[in-house]
């Protein structure tokens, strides 16, 4: 119950006053990934839809997080109950919607595309379409590193034993 207060309390923070979260920003998106891990669902539900409001509250602020709150939440699509498996997901999308659309691509490249639970490929799959549409092919072509990155894995996808992933 204290958790859950506690990240109802970052929740309504983030909601209305976004600003006093930045000093300490990274301190909590950390605190608020790790209760995506518990082993209490509707902890766990709460950090999930909490660290939905941070990106929807703090945007490119939450850059420096993506990464291991896309690897956090990816691995929550493929070991919890389905209605966590939503949020989660749900998280992602609009995490996609709100960071630097860079950043959010290498994080579910890096933690998603080659994940082993087809489940996390299949979400990151997802996820990683927003972000190339919203990126655009022309900008994506300009950076010939990352577009050819981006074709590597994208070529993996196409193959994987899975045809929603595909």
């Amino acid at each position: 119950e204290l958790k859950e207060k506690g990240l109802l309390s970052i929740k309504g923070l983030a909601i209305s006053h976004s600003k006093v979260l930045l000093c300490r920003l990274h301190e909590v998106s950390m605190a608020v990934t790790k209760e995506v891990s518990s082993l209490r669902s509707k902890v766990s539900h709460s950090a999930i839809v909490v660290l939905g409001e941070l990106f929807v509250a703090l945007k490119k602020d939450m850059d420096s997080a993506v990464a291991e709150v896309a690897r956090v939440l990816l691995q929550t699509v493929c070991n919890s109950p389905e209605f966590l498996q939503k949020a989660a997901s749900q998280a992602l999308g609009i995490m996609v919607e709100n960071v630097t659309p860079s950043r959010a691509m290498t994080a579910l490249l890096d933690s998603g595309v080659q994940h082993r639970h087809v489940l996390a490929r299949k979400c990151a799959a997802k996820h990683l379409l927003t972000v190339v549409e919203k990126i655009g092919a022309e900008k994506l072509a300009a950076t010939p590193l990352r577009a050819e990155r981006l074709l590597r894995l994208v070529v993996k996808l196409a193959q994987d034993c899975h045809k929603d992933t595909r």
